[in-house]
C-alpha cells in the first residue's frame, strides 16, 4: 500500500495532531495543517519543514464550512490530498467545583468534535472518488465505546464519529476509498491535563502518532490503543449495569477550564 505524500490534518497546532504532522513530516511530503492557533500552528510548520517537508497552514476554526472547504480545496488541487486526519476536537465535563457538565454545552462539543470532522473531509470527497483513491482518519476514542458520567457531549460526539467512520468505510470501501475510526485512550497533551481524575496507561503524543500512522497505512477499521485499555473498554459493553457502573466509578473526573 502506498504511503500518503500529501496529508491535511485538523487540529494541528499542537498536542497530537502536531505530533501527527511530525511524524509524517519528511522530504516529499506536503503536508496541509489546520488549527485554532496561528502562533503554535507556524512553530508546528517550522519544526515540519526542519525534517524537510512542504507546509501549508490556515488558523481556522473547524466550524467555519466555507473557509475549511476553501483552503482545502486549493490545497488538494495544488497536491492531491491522499489522506486526511479529523484530529481537531474539545474535551468537556463536569467542573472541578461538582457542578455538573454544563448541559447546554454538549451542542457546541457536537458542533466542533462531530460537525467539524464533516467539514474538514466533505470538501475532499468528490475528488477523492474521482481518483479513486484516498484515506480519510477521524479520530474518536475509547470512551466513545465506555462513555463517563461526566462527559456526556464528548463521549457522544466521539461514538457519533465511530459510528460516522464505521458506516463510510463499508459505504467508500468499493470505490477505492479507506475510512479508519482511530480510538485513542488517555495521551499526554495540553487537553489531557485539563482533565482531573485517574489516567491509565496514558501514552506520549508522539507514541500515539506512532501507532496512528502505523494503524493507518495497515487500514485497520479501528485504531485503539493501549490494547488493555481498549479491550475492557468493549467487554463492559456486555456487564450488568450493576457491574458495569462499578468500574466506570473509577474513572469519575472533571475538567479544569482553558482559562485557568
Amino acid at each position: 500500500m502506498p504511503s500518503a505524500r500529501s496529508i491535511a490534518i485538523t487540529g494541528a497546532s499542537g498536542g497530537l495532531g502536531r505530533a501527527l504532522a511530525l511524524s509524517y513530516a519528511a522530504p516529499g511530503v506536503t503536508l496541509h495543517l489546520l488549527g485554532r492557533s496561528e502562533t503554535r500552528l507556524v512553530e508546528t510548520a517550522a519544526l515540519a519543514r526542519q525534517r524537510g517537508a512542504e507546509t501549508r497552514t490556515a488558523a481556522l476554526d473547524v466550524r467555519d464550512s466555507s473557509a475549511m472547504a476553501a483552503f482545502l480545496r486549493e490545497g488538494d488541487a495544488r497536491a492531491a490530498i491522499d489522506c486526511l486526519i479529523g484530529n481537531a476536537g474539545v474535551t468537556w465535563g463536569s467542573r472541578p467545583d461538582g457542578e455538573l457538565e454544563d448541559f447546554a454545552g454538549i451542542r457546541g462539543v457536537m458542533e466542533i468534535n462531530f460537525g467539524g470532522a464533516l467539514n474538514s473531509f466533505l470538501p475532499l470527497i468528490d475528488s477523492m472518488l474521482r481518483r479513486g483513491r484516498g484515506q480519510i482518519g477521524l479520530v474518536s476514542s475509547i470512551a466513545a465505546f465506555a462513555p463517563q458520567a461526566d462527559c456526556a457531549g464528548y463521549a457522544a460526539s466521539k461514538a457519533a464519529l465511530l459510528a460516522l467512520a464505521l458506516s463510510l468505510r463499508a459505504a467508500l470501501s468499493p470505490h477505492g476509498l479507506r475510512v479508519n475510526a482511530i480510538c485513542p485512550g488517555f495521551v499526554d497533551t495540553p487537553m489531557a491535563a485539563r482533565y482531573i481524575g485517574w489516567k491509565p496507561s496514558m501514552v506520549s503524543a508522539e507514541y500515539a502518532a506512532q501507532l496512528i500512522q502505523r494503524g493507518l497505512a495497515r487500514d485497520k477499521a479501528i485504531i485503539a490503543f493501549p490494547r488493555g485499555l481498549y479491550l475492557a473498554a468493549r467487554l463492559q459493553q456486555i456487564l450488568p449495569e450493576s457491574l458495569r457502573r462499578v468500574g466506570m466509578d473509577r474513572f469519575r473526573f472533571h475538567v479544569r477550564p482553558e482559562t485557568e
